[in-house]
């Protein structure tokens, strides 16, 4: 009967917690990163994905997923729905199975990443959380479950780089417990067949991962080893990894001015993150290594290839794995009383609890934004264009693919937005050298008049220019000489998504 009472407590507040962020999800608009997954599952065949993801930087399993839907001709709100229920079903996964007390539990779901930025922002990024509470649920049942335990573990590797480092240590984990330490002799000769097809599914999945990324920076211009400016990159890192929670101003996180209480809630969590790998150092060291491994790939793949922004979805990402450890770790000894008071099972609830807490008024601060504000300028510029432009004697232009891309969705093909720096019709970002070049606000009259001589597609048409406001606070670029200002979008919630639209007015 209790256990019927706990299950129904759960469902309730699962509930709650699902109402509360499809309000913010269906008011959510969305942004370039978003609209570049759903354009590329669009415009991207089956066997073309493959070859294109190693320029992305992310493996298979988010994509496919959204394929067939984006190619049927829905909308990204299908993939917005998609992650929502995701973080839906994890958050009633950790309240009925995970070992942590009830203020620990409150605080994960209330925090941050729960509360906005998971389930909000649709990326591959919002379903880990249910795969990484799954495994836990099935870690201690790996050796009875081997083969969904394996399929779970390969469908996490293949959602996003920085889970790979914890998949593959995992796998190690399940061979050396399940194939090495039990012989034939010791289980039956089918479990440890199962057990050894397991294994080998395992290493399949991370080698489809190191097949499909193998040469990413290569093919990624704004991904590459950077071993000149280490020292730089990972003060950068860290501070954002601690700062980005507590208050995600981005990018320009060195431009918040904290209060005497932010910068001490700031360095409390720092000095917890320490605690906790102490803790697990201290009672497992099996997962002081999987959280050491797991949560160090993350920061070295930030710090030696991608350093430009730790976005919240990121650094908890690197949380989960900690919660997994503890998960583990807690099982099974939630009245522990053999460690010391420090390590102890309530102390380690009340500092987890603590921990996610801190974080709370930044999901918060961000759920209002976002109900009260545009995320995006692109829906509103869409608007403006299909009101007041011609799409039949009118040409629009950008120089900024990667912010120009959620224009095009918003768009829908209803126009299409040229590309001045691939000279195609922009329909997908291609992370190549090409985006480096940007117009300055005098050399677009030279683009337009050159354009409009040399090639037909702008012959005799009205030129407009499409300048995100990334060009013009963070580039510098100045207002285009030649050119008619005729549309300026409101202030975004996420900075440098506003667009500016300019007539070329020889």
């Amino acid at each position: 009967m209790e256990t019927k009472k706990i299950l129904i407590k759960n469902i309730i507040w699962t509930i709650l917690y699902a109402i509360f962020t499809l309000v913010i999800v269906l008011h959510h608009e969305i942004w370039a990163d978003e609209a570049q997954v759903w354009m590329i599952a669009k415009n991207v065949s089956f066997s073309g994905l493959f070859k294109h993801l190693v320029n992305e930087g992310h493996p298979s399993f988010f994509y496919l997923i959204m394929m067939p839907f984006a190619k049927a001709g829905l909308s990204a709100v299908f993939m917005q729905i998609v992650c929502w229920i995701s973080m839906c079903f994890s958050v009633f996964l950790l309240l009925q199975y995970s070992p942590f007390n009830r203020f620990a539990k409150f605080a994960i779901i209330t925090s941050a990443g729960f509360l906005y930025f998971f389930p909000v922002i649709a990326r591959s990024y919002s379903i880990i959380p249910f795969l990484v509470f799954a495994l836990a649920i099935l870690h201690p049942k790996a050796k009875e479950k081997p083969f969904l335990y394996a399929f779970l573990l390969v469908i996490l590797a293949n959602t996003h780089i920085i889970m790979f480092a914890f998949c593959a240590l995992l796998a190690l984990f399940f061979f050396l417990d399940n194939v090495i330490k039990n012989s034939e002799s010791e289980l039956s000769q089918v479990c440890w067949a199962k057990n050894r097809i397991s294994f080998a599914i395992m290493c399949a999945g991370l080698l489809a991962v190191v097949l499909q990324l193998g040469g990413t920076t290569s093919s990624n211009a704004f991904i590459k080893f950077d071993f000149a400016n280490i020292v730089i990159n990972t003060i950068k890192v860290f501070k954002e990894f601690f700062v980005n929670c507590f208050d995600a101003h981005y990018p320009d996180t060195a431009l918040i001015m904290f209060s005497n209480l932010g910068v001490v809630l700031i360095l409390l969590s720092a000095i917890l993150y320490i605690f906790f790998f102490a803790a697990l150092l201290k009672r497992d060291k099996k997962m002081f290594l999987l959280a050491f491994s797991g949560i160090g790939f993350q920061l070295a793949v930030y710090i030696l290839g991608y350093s430009h922004w730790i976005f919240v979805t990121r650094i908890f990402c690197s949380h989960l794995i900690m919660l997994f450890c503890f998960w583990i770790v807690l099982t099974g000894d939630i009245t522990d009383t053999k460690h010391s008071k420090i390590f102890n099972t309530k102390f380690l609830n009340t500092a987890i609890a603590c921990f996610f807490l801190i974080t709370i008024l930044n999901g918060l601060k961000f759920s209002a934004l976002d109900l009260f504000n545009p995320y995006s300028g692109a829906k509103e510029t869409a608007e403006y264009i299909e009101k007041n432009i011609d799409k039949n004697n009118s040409i629009l232009v950008t120089d900024n693919d990667p912010y120009a891309i959620a224009l095009v969705y918003y768009l829908d093909g209803k126009y299409e937005v040229y590309s001045a720096r691939t000279q195609k019709v922009l329909k997908y970002i291609v992370w190549d050298e090409n985006l480096y070049h940007v117009l300055d606000g005098s050399k677009w009259a030279i683009y337009a008049d050159y354009m409009q001589k040399y090639d037909k597609n702008f012959k005799d048409k009205k030129i407009y220019a499409v300048v995100s406001d990334f060009n013009l606070y963070k580039l510098k670029v100045k207002d285009l000489t030649g050119y008619k200002f005729l549309f300026k979008s409101k202030p975004a919630v996420k900075k440098f998504e506003g667009f500016r639209i300019f007539e070329y007015a020889p």
